[in-house]
């Protein structure tokens, strides 16, 4: 980290995936319960993508991986990226509900950002009253000077049911918040797949961990994600928008050095 914080040697291949592996000391240091040590799931949902790891007294470590099919050979944290956050944008297609890989950004930013944007996982979640309006600045539309759109993000929602509900072969119609609903089921579930293959996959039992979330819209998918994972416990640091940040402070600093030697071995 030491690199990260004071530019010694600093090199590109140390900045990559540098803000998760920041989130992975954030929550190894804050949220890990050293009393049980039970091992702990770090999930950080931030727009665009969700980073999961594993915690358990120390942190883990990967020697190869590929990153945008670039293959990398360096030490570095295990952390697995999916393409699904707040931002993801929710299509029907094929018959079926898809949600990304395709992200809204900041700008436009979902429907409800009041800046002419898609109906995005964030939209869900505001229409199905997971989020309050009133506990958001006003912050949003053209002006940033105003609230978070609850009426646009319900029209869309209608406007899609209406056209699912032409094309699906089903007689039975759904509503605009069992549309809602069915996308958030498939983000969630995107979401927990890359968590079973940290842990199932290697041997461990997802429901006893705990489970740790951060980023701009971790709050959102806690309680669902745990459910379908059958975890009991999840905490949400005070510090979990900028848990990152925050972990890279923590973090110990370190310097690597390498050096040659030739000697005769006896």
């Amino acid at each position: 980290m030491v690199d990260l914080l004071h530019g010694i040697g600093f090199t590109g291949l140390k900045a990559i995936l540098s803000g998760p592996a920041g989130g992975v000391v954030g929550y190894g240091e804050t949220c890990y319960d050293t009393k049980s040590r039970t091992a702990t799931i770090g999930f950080d949902a931030g727009g665009t993508s969700t980073d999961v790891s594993r915690y358990c007294d120390s942190l883990e470590h990967i020697y190869e991986t590929v990153v945008s099919q670039v293959s990398l050979q360096t030490p570095q944290l295990d952390i697995s990226t999916v393409a699904a956050g707040g931002g993801s944008m929710l299509f029907w297609k094929n018959g079926m509900f898809v949600v990304g890989p395709e992200s809204a950004g900041s700008d436009p930013g979902p429907a409800c950002y009041r800046k002419g944007g898609p109906l995005t996982v964030t939209d869900a979640n505001l229409f199905l009253g997971r989020l309050i309006p009133e506990h958001f600045p006003n912050i949003f539309g053209p002006n940033h000077d105003e609230p978070l759109d609850a009426k646009t993000t319900a029209e869309k929602f209608k406007e899609l049911t209406a056209v699912i509900n032409k094309e699906k072969e089903s007689t039975e119609a759904m509503t605009p918040e069992q549309v809602a609903e069915g996308f958030l089921k498939v983000a969630v579930e995107a979401m927990a797949r890359p968590i079973r293959n940290i842990t199932e996959a290697k041997g461990y039992k997802t429901s006893e961990h705990n489970l740790a979330c951060f980023g701009g819209s971790g709050g959102q998918f806690s309680v669902a994600l745990a459910k379908n994972l059958s975890i009991r416990s999840a905490a949400i640091h005070k510090y979990s928008s900028l848990l990152s940040a925050h972990g890279i402070m923590l973090a110990d600093i370190l310097i690597e050095k390498q050096a040659p030697l030739t000697c005769a071995y006896f």
